[in-house]
């Protein structure tokens, strides 16, 4: 093999290793991202969740305190 021919394997092998890097880099802030977004999906969901379980709360509580107020019989269900 000639100097010049293992010249140009090895600058092709630098390449790609430097390639195979960038892509490395790419595809961790890909993953980072994408667990991120996971997170914060989650998190809505959560914070959906709450929320309705507070207005379940808000609405028995406004229920129990308006038959008190009024009586059984205004209550339409």
């Amino acid at each position: 093999m000639e100097a010049s021919e293992a010249n140009s394997i090895m600058l092709r092998l630098k390449n790609l290793r430097e390639n195979l890097e960038e892509l490395n880099k790419k595809f961790g802030r890909l993953a980072v991202n994408a667990q991120v977004a996971g997170q914060v999906r989650r998190a809505n969901f959560d914070t959906v969740q709450i929320a309705i379980r507070t207005t379940m709360v808000v609405s028995t509580s406004l229920r129990m305190i308006y038959k008190n107020q009024f009586g059984r019989h205004h209550l339409r269900r």
